[in-house]
């Protein structure tokens, strides 16, 4: 288990001006009907959406692992709430999402260190959390949970993962942890009132709540792939039927007499992992490594697939709303989508990825892991985000302003790795950003009245922010992590300052920290995305080049109080970084690739965030405890 303040490497330098704190963001309406499915793009697309659950209102709700939860309405509307820190002060891990029998939407916290989960005031997107048991002969240490689902009387059902326990939890906080003696992963009620649940090692558990007795059936292919399982659910037919994405085959299991079928997916490698049962008596299943959706006909077993308008977008859970409709999302481009099961995307079903391993580990990747050669280490990270003073000068910037992507390189001659640019697109991604009063905003002592006067909206005073790299981005492997020094420029465009008014070079020095306390992989996705946190001084020098001639330059320097010292300078920002292997088919010429001990440490990191601590002890059914939490708004 990872300590809060582990360094690694964010690379990001996204991240010399930042955005405001995330408090409620609310998104223009962005929906668009492509190939059968409404699709809504979330502000910034690396939140990573993956649970989700049908509202009241027409809409839906979403559970955003790197970034908190939202809604979506009827019109595509999405509207982002924050979900508090937990009493170590660490950031959500907000996963599997579900709407009570009553009602109220819930969610999981995925993390590690602090499981918990959260109950949704609908009205207003404020959670209430409860944080769950850790200590005890049955408790949720380690847990990170990952699924939730409706029971009776407006209680949930969530599963406990490597901590062997299931939970239960009521509108009052009152909880029951049951020993199962497994490790469960997704959960649903099934039609014989008891609760059913996959196994991450490959076998169906059922829990009996009055008695607390678990019966585990092993399934024919369980253990064979990775993930062993994903989703499941209570069919129209009266079976339970759940997902196992590691050799592309959905399965059913009959409560009665307990025989499992499997039906393997038509193309190969598709890694099915959501499922739901649609109104038209069929289920649906997502397939992250295709980008498709697909239907079972519960009486033979036979899959159609059908090509979502996106590849790349690595479709995670599904759950159907009251009216019909399917919701789904689509972690690997940010996307919330919306069918008809009766009218499904007519689209030709788009083929998988590569798999890591054939048959045994499909890859449901997502789009920025298309930017890097195949088999090196991918990163992309965006402020979310923070605060920055320079001077002077104070600027904030919207959500998703500047982005930078690569790939581990070979050392230069400082010999520390390179972080080389992607194959696809930009390595530095920064728009424009609007300076707030303008040119005579920044004013000594009377900026603050004139940037609100009539005179600042004339377009000569505007004045907009871009960055761009002044070299090589120097990636450190130091302690296991990856940090990164940069150079970076600041260019301020106006047009009294002309197009080469520029502030640089900026050399920052950065170690982020994760603020969940540690990158957590989650089995619905697989790439790693995690929060983080920036806090570093940087010395800035003079501004340079403004104005003809440079006639400028003492002007804006006087305004900004520049040149600035570290110690007048402060950086405090909040971002998104994701981590994968790349995809993109482009070759890497040998003098270009990184070390073998380089890649070998980079990769570690992927790995050590990929493998859940375990406890030393599962207790075994049957037995439970049962609490009272305590709501934490």
């Amino acid at each position: 288990m990872r300590h809060r303040h582990s360094r690694t490497g964010s690379l990001a330098l996204a991240a010399v001006l930042g955005m405001t704190a995330l408090a409620a963001f609310n998104a223009p309406a962005a929906s668009a009907d492509t190939g059968g499915v409404t699709e809504a793009a979330l502000p910034v697309a690396d939140v990573v959406p993956v649970g989700i659950a049908a509202g009241a209102d027409g809409g839906a709700w979403f559970a955003a692992n790197a970034g908190g939860i939202g809604h979506v309405d009827a019109g595509g509307k999405v509207t982002e709430y924050p979900v508090p820190d937990n009493s170590q002060k660490l950031a959500g891990i907000p996963d599997g999402m579900a709407t009570g029998s009553d009602g109220t939407v819930w969610f999981t916290d995925l993390s590690g260190v602090v499981p918990r989960v959260g109950r949704v005031d609908t009205a207003t997107g404020k959670p209430t959390l409860y944080e769950l048991p850790t200590t005890g002969d049955v408790n949720f240490a380690n847990a990170q949970v990952s699924d939730i689902t409706a029971g009776q009387n407006g209680a949930m059902w969530f599963t406990g993962g490597y901590s062997g326990a299931l939970g239960r939890i009521d509108s009052s906080g009152n909880v029951t942890a049951y020993a199962t003696g497994l490790a469960p992963s997704a959960v649903t009620l099934g039609p014989d009132q008891a609760v059913w649940f996959t196994d991450k090692s490959g076998s169906i558990g059922r829990l009996d709540p009055a008695t607390g007795a678990v019966t585990s059936y092993q399934t024919p292919s369980g253990g064979h792939g990775s993930p062993a399982l994903g989703g499941i659910v209570a069919g129209p037919d009266g079976k339970l039927w759940f997902t196992e994405p590691g050799v592309s085959k959905v399965g059913s299991i009959d409560p009665a007499t307990h025989d499992i079928q499997e039906y393997a997916t038509p193309i190969a490698d598709s890694r099915p992992f959501g499922i739901a049962a649609g109104k038209d008596g069929r289920l649906w299943v997502t397939e992250s490594a295709t980008s498709n959706v697909a239907s079972v006909d519960p009486v033979s077993g036979a899959i159609q697939e059908y090509g979502l308008p996106k590849t790349l977008s690595a479709p995670a859970e599904i759950t159907a709303a009251p009216g019909g409709d399917l919701w789904i999302t689509e972690p690997g481009r940010g996307l919330i989508g919306r069918f008809d099961p009766s009218a499904p995307p007519p689209a030709n079903p788009n083929p998988a990825v590569p798999p890591f391993s054939p048959g045994a580990y499909p890859n449901g990747a997502a789009a920025f892991m298309n930017r890097c050669p195949a088999g090196q280490i991918c990163q992309t990270q965006v402020t979310t985000g923070g605060t920055v003073t320079i001077g002077s000068f104070k600027q904030t910037l919207p959500a998703g302003a500047i982005r930078i992507t690569g790939y581990l390189g070979a050392a230069d001659a400082t010999g520390d790795p390179v972080l080389a640019p992607p194959v696809i697109g930009q390595q530095l991604e920064s728009a424009p950003v609007d300076v707030p009063g303008g040119l005579i905003g920044q004013l000594p002592l009377v900026g603050p009245i004139l940037g609100q006067s009539p005179a600042a909206m004339w377009d000569v005073n505007k004045l907009t922010v871009t960055q761009t790299l002044n070299g090589p981005i120097h990636v450190s492997l130091a302690g296991g992590g990856i940090g990164a020094n940069a150079s970076l420029n600041i260019h301020l465009n106006n047009q009294l300052l002309g197009s080469s008014c520029v502030i640089g070079p900026l050399n920052a020095s950065l170690s982020p920290t994760f603020t969940a306390g540690s990158l957590t992989f989650d089995d619905a996705i697989s790439w790693i995305a995690g929060q983080i946190s920036i806090s570093a001084p940087v010395a800035v020098p003079a501004a340079k080049g403004c104005g003809p001639f440079g006639i400028l330059d003492g002007v804006i320097n006087q305004m900004m109080g520049l040149p600035s010292p570290e110690s007048k300078n402060s950086m405090s920002l909040t971002g998104v970084l994701s981590l994968a292997s790349g995809i993109n088919p482009s070759n890497v010429p040998v003098g270009l690739a990184p070390s073998a001990t380089a890649k070998a440490k980079a990769s570690q990191l992927l790995k050590s965030a990929r493998t859940a601590k375990k406890p030393a002890h599962v207790a075994k059914a049957p037995k439970k405890v049962t609490l009272r939490l305590k709501a934490r708004h």
